[in-house]
């Protein structure tokens, strides 16, 4: 076992010194190697010596002459700036009052611009426009001949907004559509087309019909204005260039006052339509009984019994053989039964007209305290948070009122008709119980 294990360890020495004379031979080797290529560019070098140095020198001079070069162009600029500066001098005061009048032509020109996008000139020259943003714009002083045609447009503009003109235009209708259209423009103050109220939109460029046009006779007198020749004809206008014209669309129509009661403003709407509905049944029905009646009184002796009266007359022949007191008894019962007859549903008439007032202080009260919670929750910056609950407070009132007077008026007139029937069939009665004592 000792025998192979020397035998082992002498082998691997063996190996492992052939190993490190192989490497040592491999260093050598490379190390000749990069020591002939190190003395090879160590030679390359030394032969492009002169060329490195040839292009040196020729680097120096271009440097040398680049140098003067801008030692050259700085003079110039330093020259120049000089130059600019004394002929930025004489601009100015050859220029004087020229500044001045430029920026009063912008100014203006601004002005006019701003102007001229909501007239209704706009509409009737719209080259103008371009003029004066030209000027109102520029950056470069105009000359005699663009001064001039500022001066001309600008006198232009003034002219025509004191004169009536007809001119052709496109015009957006109600229901959106676009129509071109002979236009009656007065001054700035109205445009009309087909007795239709006009007004421009400076974002789209055009004529829109006013959603909400005045009443029919100002309309027709508008339209009569336009089919005039040579007459001296009236037409409404608007002195505010159109914002008078404009609050028509924020003006409530009837239906929007109604709706701003709310629900007690339609139950009150609903009891004053019954009460009249029924005040209206009534007056037909004391209508025919006071027709009856008068064809009654023509023959008492005979009784009919579609009439208060013929029932009257007939209770009395029934009884008039009876003592006077029961007569006088029989009477009196056929008298207040045709009487309540008569007057039946007077009663609630009456109800409703105090009703309704009653009804409208409750939506005033309803109306005020949804005013106080938007006071309370909001403060009172926006006004408009309060309209709602103020509408409602308000509107309810005036239908309430609105509704009881002609309630009032329909009872007193049933009451003052059945009391007139009333006082005949009494007359009657105490007629005939006077005929029949006799």
């Amino acid at each position: 076992m000792i025998k192979i294990l020397f035998t082992f360890i002498f082998i691997t020495n063996q190996l492992f010194a052939l190993n490190l004379e192989n490497l040592l031979t491999d260093v050598k080797k490379e190390s000749k190697q990069e020591l002939l290529e190190e003395s090879k560019r160590l030679q390359k070098f030394i032969d492009n010596k002169n060329k490195q140095k040839q292009i040196l020198n020729n680097t120096k001079a271009l440097l040398k002459k680049e140098n003067k070069k801008t030692v050259r162009l700085k003079n110039t600029i330093d020259k120049n700036e000089k130059t600019l500066i004394k002929k930025e001098t004489s601009l100015n005061i050859k220029v004087g009052d020229l500044g001045e009048m430029f920026g009063s032509i912008r100014q203006i020109s601004s002005d006019f611009l701003t102007n001229y996008d909501s007239s209704l000139s706009a509409s009737q020259s719209p080259e103008k426009k371009e003029i004066f943003s030209r000027f109102a714009n520029t950056k470069k002083l105009p000359n005699t001949d663009e001064i001039t045609i500022f001066w001309h447009t600008m006198l232009d503009e003034i002219i025509k907004s004191g004169t009536v003109s007809q001119y052709k235009a496109n015009v957006i209708l109600n229901d959106g559509t676009k129509h071109l259209q002979t236009v009656t423009k007065v001054g700035q103050f109205a445009a009309v087309s087909q007795g239709k109220y006009l007004q421009y939109d400076g974002d789209i460029n055009s004529l829109i019909e006013l959603s909400t046009q005045p009443s029919n006779a100002i309309q027709n007198r508008a339209n009569e204005f336009e089919k005039s020749q040579g007459e001296l004809k009236n037409i409404v206008i608007d002195p505010t260039k159109g914002s008078l014209l404009s609050l028509l669309d924020m003006k409530p129509t009837m239906m929007d006052r109604i709706n701003q009661g709310g629900v007690i403003g339609y139950i009150i709407i609903a009891l004053g339509l019954l009460g009249l509905l029924f005040a209206l049944y009534k007056v037909v029905l004391l209508y025919i009984t006071q027709k009856a009646i008068n064809q009654q009184i023509k023959d008492i002796t005979t009784p009919i019994h579609n009439n208060s009266l013929g029932n009257i007359a007939q209770t009395f022949y029934d009884n008039k053989d009876k003592p006077l007191n029961d007569l006088e008894i029989s009477m009196n019962e056929s008298i207040l039964k045709e009487i309540n007859i008569i007057k039946s549903g007077e009663s609630f008439i009456k109800l409703l007209a105090a009703v309704t007032p009653l009804l409208g202080l409750l939506g005033t009260v309803t109306g005020m305290i949804a005013t106080f919670q938007a006071i309370t929750l909001f403060g009172t910056g926006d006004p408009k948070l309060m309209a709602g609950g103020i509408s409602t407070a308000l509107m309810t009132t005036v239908l309430g009122l609105v509704t009881a007077i002609p309630l009032l008026f329909a009872y007193t007139y049933l009451a003052s008709k059945s009391n007139r029937i009333v006082s005949i069939l009494e007359e009657q009665s105490i007629g005939m119980l006077a005929k029949n004592l006799k």
